[in-house]
């Protein structure tokens, strides 16, 4: 396999379902920020799209080299991941480092396009991408603060076209947090044996075998919180509508996933790309 290919496994590209549930959150924002600011820019507002979508991709794949380079030895021990570059030692640490050094450089010129306030929280934004993957050695949720960290975007969003954020924007912020939290505790027991054996923490874990009623409370708050949200807005019935049917449609894959069949988990994981389109699309015409 070549050098470049290894390079592009290390930053999962072949694998953009991260980049999208990344992205998503950022046009939630996005979407939101316009229905307060209706007068906003056409072109400044596809600018910003652009610059959001770029910087999820680098920022992505910045934390995939730093959660391997954490991880390296965990990674080995653990049938899904040992097989990834640095774990399998086809990309040295020094490699690695390098292409990191490159991307948070192009991720911090991505930063100095926004105004102030957004460069400010860009900052803590990487505090959050360096330090989530060491949450799963200290905490048994850590799928919380890969939540906090994936739906940032949608508090810079607000910052970059509205030069600040509200109580509209935390709440959008708290219902994508619990968003992630479901789909990431079903990614997570892919692993769950092999967690178990080397001491990995994760919210499948404390789930146990038995997780949907748990996943489909958790996607009832998200529901909630959403319809709350819209009703603050005096959004239009048909975001109402949309909500309602994501309910549906999560928690309906939630039932009939079977949490003991990795091929499954993973493939009710990328089906949240589908979800967060109706979120997306119940916000922009709701």
């Amino acid at each position: 396999m070549s050098k470049f290919s290894n390079y592009t496994k290390l930053l999962r590209l072949h694998q953009p379902t991260g980049i999208w549930l990344l992205f998503l959150p950022c046009l939630f924002g996005i979407s939101l920020a316009i229905k307060k600011l209706p007068s906003a820019d056409f072109f400044e507002i596809l600018r910003m799209i652009f610059l959001f979508l770029v910087g999820s991709i680098v920022m992505r794949s910045a934390g995939c080299v730093i959660n391997d380079l954490l991880d390296q030895k965990f990674d080995k021990k653990v049938a899904r991941t040992k097989s990834r570059p640095l774990a399998a030692e086809k990309v040295s640490r020094g490699e690695a480092l390098n292409l990191l050094a490159l991307l948070l450089f192009l991720g911090f010129l991505i930063l100095l396009q926004f105004n102030s306030q957004t460069i400010l929280s860009g900052f803590f934004a990487l505090i959050l991408v360096a330090t989530y993957p060491l949450m799963k050695r200290i905490t048994n949720y850590p799928q919380i603060f890969l939540g906090l960290t994936f739906n940032f975007g949608i508090l810079m969003s607000g910052l970059a076209i509205l030069g600040e954020i509200d109580s509209d924007f935390a709440l959008l912020y708290f219902s994508a947090v619990i968003w992630t939290v479901i789909y990431d505790t079903i990614y997570a027991y892919q692993d769950i044996e092999d967690d178990l054996r080397v001491g990995v923490k994760s919210a499948a874990i404390k789930f146990g075998q038995h997780p949907k009623k748990i996943l489909i409370l958790l996607a009832l708050i998200m529901t909630l919180s959403l319809i709350y949200l819209g009703w603050q807005l005096q959004f239009e019935l048909e975001f109402f509508l949309l909500i309602s049917f994501t309910f549906f449609l999560l928690s309906r894959k939630i039932k009939k996933c079977d949490f003991k069949n990795s091929k499954n988990c993973l493939a009710v994981f990328k089906y949240n790309f589908w979800i967060g389109i109706l979120i997306l699309t119940a916000i922009t015409f709701g």
